[in-house]
C-alpha cells in the first residue's frame, strides 16, 4: 500500500480519460530506474523526434514493450512521420511502428504540411489498426508560426478525423510557440479561447516547463492533460494535480459544478491558496487585466462562491474572499 492511501486518499488510477500526464523519452538513463515507481502517474511516453530511427529494431521494440508492460501508451513523435513522408515512405513507417509495439500514431504539419490524402492515409491506417490516434498543431519554428486563428481552424479539422487527443504544440523549450511567448509565459487568451472553441478534454497543451505545469493545473484544474513532460517533473506535476505541494495546497478540486469562465476559476484558486487579496494583488498575481479580473470577482460573487468585504484599515479598499463552502461553515 502506498503512503498516499495511508494517510491522505486513494491514487488517481489508470486508464485515466483526463488529466494526462505524457512523457517525453530522449532515450535518457532517468526513465528505466524510475519506471516502477513513475509508470502509475505516466499515461503516455512521446519517443520524440526521429530517434526511433537511431535504435536497432530489437531495441527500440524491448524499450516499448517495458513501457507497454507499465500500462503506459506509447507514441511516436509527428517528425518522425513528416520525415517518411517527404521520403514517400510513410506506409513502411507505419507498419514499422506497429512491428515493434507503438499503440499510438501522432500525426503532425511542425515542418511540412500533409497532403490531405496523406492525413486520411495515416488516420485511416491508425483506426484500422486499432490504434490511438494524435494530432499536434503547431509549427516548430519560432519564425513561421500561425495564428491564433489557424490553430483554431487546424485543430477543428483534426477533429473531424476523431483523433483521441489535439495536441498543442509546445516543443521542448516551452518559449516562442503557440501558447507561449519568447520567455515562456502562457498566453493566457490564447488558452482560454482554444479551450472555449474545441472540447477541453480532448486538447493536451505540451508544458515543458515546471512552472508551466503549476499555472496550468492552478488556473485549469487537476484534469488538464498536459505533454512534453520530463521525467524528472512527474512526481511534481502529480503533487500539484493532487494538490500536495504548496502551490496547489487547498485549492483542489476546481470548481466543477459552476459556469464559471476561465479567468474565474484562476482567480478563485489563487484566493484559496492565498486568502484575503485586493483586486490590486490579484491582478499582480495572476497576470490578469483589471476587467478581467473585476469581471471574474462579479461573477464569482453573484455565485456566492467568493464575498467581498472592507479593509478594516481602508475602508476604501474593497476585499475578497472565498466563501466557505458547506463543511466549513
Amino acid at each position: 500500500m502506498r503512503f498516499l492511501e495511508q494517510v491522505v486518499a486513494q491514487p488517481r488510477s489508470k486508464p485515466r480519460e483526463r488529466g494526462l500526464t505524457m512523457v517525453l523519452d530522449r532515450l535518457a538513463d532517468e526513465l528505466d530506474p524510475t519506471l516502477d515507481v513513475l509508470a502509475p502517474y505516466i499515461d503516455i511516453v512521446k519517443i520524440g523526434w526521429g530517434i526511433p530511427f537511431l535504435l536497432e529494431e530489437r531495441a527500440l521494440e524491448k524499450r516499448v514493450r517495458a513501457l507497454r508492460a507499465h500500462d503506459i501508451h506509447v507514441s511516436n513523435g509527428g517528425t518522425l512521420l513528416e520525415l517518411a513522408v517527404s521520403k514517400g515512405r510513410q506506409r513502411r513507417a507505419l507498419e514499422a511502428l506497429v512491428r515493434v509495439g507503438f499503440d499510438t500514431i501522432e500525426l503532425s504539419e511542425g515542418v511540412i504540411d500533409l497532403p490531405h490524402r496523406v492525413q486520411r492515409e495515416v488516420v485511416e491506417f491508425a483506426h484500422s489498426r486499432g490504434l490511438r490516434l494524435h494530432w499536434e498543431v503547431g509549427r516548430k519554428s519560432v519564425h513561421h508560426q500561425l495564428s491564433l486563428e489557424e490553430t483554431v481552424a487546424r485543430a477543428q479539422h483534426a477533429l473531424e478525423f476523431r483523433p483521441d487527443t489535439v495536441i498543442i504544440e509546445g516543443r521542448e523549450s516551452g518559449k516562442g510557440v503557440e501558447i507561449y511567448d519568447a520567455n515562456g509565459a502562457i498566453k493566457w487568451d490564447w488558452v482560454d479561447h482554444l479551450r472555449s472553441s474545441l472540447p477541453a478534454d480532448r486538447l493536451m497543451f505540451e508544458t515543458p516547463l515546471e512552472i508551466q505545469q503549476t499555472e496550468m493545473v492552478l488556473r485549469l484544474g487537476p484534469d488538464v492533460n498536459l505533454g512534453n513532460v520530463a521525467v524528472a517533473s512527474v512526481a511534481a506535476l502529480e503533487t500539484q494535480r493532487d494538490g500536495f505541494r504548496g502551490d496547489t495546497f487547498g485549492v483542489l478540486p476546481p470548481l466543477t459544478k459552476t459556469t464559471a469562465s476561465p479567468a474565474a476559476k484562476f482567480i478563485y484558486h489563487v484566493l484559496r491558496a492565498q486568502g484575503v487579496l485586493d483586486q490590486s494583488r490579484l491582478m499582480e498575481l495572476t497576470g490578469l487585466n483589471r476587467r478581467t479580473v473585476q469581471n471574474a470577482l462579479d461573477a464569482l460573487v453573484a455565485a456566492r462562491i467568493v464575498r467581498a468585504g472592507k479593509d478594516s484599515h481602508d475602508l476604501r479598499r474593497r476585499i475578497y474572499e472565498c466563501a466557505p463552502g458547506p463543511g466549513e461553515r
